[in-house]
């Protein structure tokens, strides 16, 4: 089985990130050996398509990543120190958070997202102990977990780096690095009826479906750069002639793109163009936002950065949206004081 990401580099750097490409940030993994690593404290940033408008729902101490809208608009699902939280969003409880899930067997990486009927949560592990020496290791071991969206009755189904699921819920989208291709599979929702939807030896990750069940979106570097790409359900096809670029040649690396529930918007976590492996971790991010129509660029539609930011991969690579398709979230990191520069 080809457990491997293409993220597995070694632990030098800055904490977001830099071990687990889509997954688990170095920080979550440092956090739970026991190792030191840099502190921060994150802000839940949410954009409004409507009004255009940035703010800050709430700041956390801590690395939060990857917060999951609920489909009934109540509470995030996010991660932190390697454990599963739910925060609220509403009421007395609001920016509290709930631990739901931790193992002392593995640690919860960033790769989670909540199914579309908000019942089931997946989510991507790594089982502990840590090998001493993780580049190349094959004591790296990687479950996809399936549990229930309060945390209980989770099992391990499969190896991979889960990032979406199907509308109807039968199908979970996962990640296969080995050596340097990085393909996209699709696993039946108890595991089995494992099927490559990609074949090139190009990069590709992040896929997520269309809320019609139609297409799937995924980034990849097949261009030449991380741009943003399309492919039918089914797959890309023999030589991945099926799938389709959507964006083309903009000033960053593009990745993890995220659609509206109504098909009208799609945004990225975009890289400085210099940062080709999303390992990187500080200022200069972006948030850029794409208008659609009928799943492809609308007439004149360029990606708009709507905010740049310090972040990394951990600050969104599943999907952010609202259930309303009017705003979306994602994590930003502030230094504490005795690590600011």
């Amino acid at each position: 089985m080809k457990w491997f990401r293409q993220g597995v580099l070694g632990l030098s750097g800055l904490a977001l990130g830099l071990l687990f490409a889509s997954a688990g940030s170095a920080a979550q993994i440092r956090s739970r050996s026991g190792a030191a690593t840099p502190q921060y404290r994150t802000n839940f940033m949410v954009y409004n398509v409507r009004t255009k408008a940035v703010r800050t729902l709430f700041s956390l101490e801590g690395e939060w990543h990857a917060p999951n809208w609920s489909p009934d608009g109540q509470y995030f699902v996010s991660d932190m120190g390697g454990s599963l939280y739910r925060i609220p969003l509403r009421g007395a409880n609001r920016g509290r958070p709930e631990k739901i899930y931790a193992s002392p067997k593995l640690t919860v990486t960033n790769d989670h997202a909540l199914s579309w009927d908000g019942r089931h949560i997946g989510a991507t592990g790594i089982s502990l102990p840590m090998p001493a020496h993780p580049r190349g290791s094959a004591n790296l071991i990687n479950p996809i977990l399936v549990m229930n969206s309060d945390g209980s009755a989770a099992r391990e189904i499969h190896p991979g780096w889960m990032h979406g699921w199907s509308p109807n819920g039968s199908y979970l989208l996962y990640t296969r690095t080995v050596r340097d291709e990085s393909n996209i599979f699709r696993i039946d929702a108890d595991g089995s009826g494992d099927l490559q939807m990609t074949a090139g030896t190009a990069k590709d990750d992040g896929p997520e479906y269309s809320a019609d069940g139609k297409w799937i979106y995924f980034c990849s570097n097949r261009s030449g750069k991380w741009e943003v790409w399309r492919m039918p359900a089914g797959g890309a096809g023999p030589e991945d002639k099926l799938a389709q670029q959507v964006t083309h040649g903009s000033d960053t690396q593009d990745w993890f793109p995220h659609l509206s529930r109504d098909g009208r918007w799609l945004y990225t976590i975009s890289y400085p163009l210099d940062q080709p492996d999303h390992g990187y971790i500080g200022e200069g991010m972006k948030i850029k936002l794409l208008r659609l129509k009928d799943g492809l660029p609308a007439t004149g539609a360029e990606p708009t950065t709507v905010r740049t930011f310090f972040g990394g991969q951990g600050s969104g690579n599943t999907s952010g949206w609202s259930p309303d398709s009017k705003q979306f979230a994602w994590t930003g990191y502030v230094r504490v004081p005795e690590q600011a520069k």
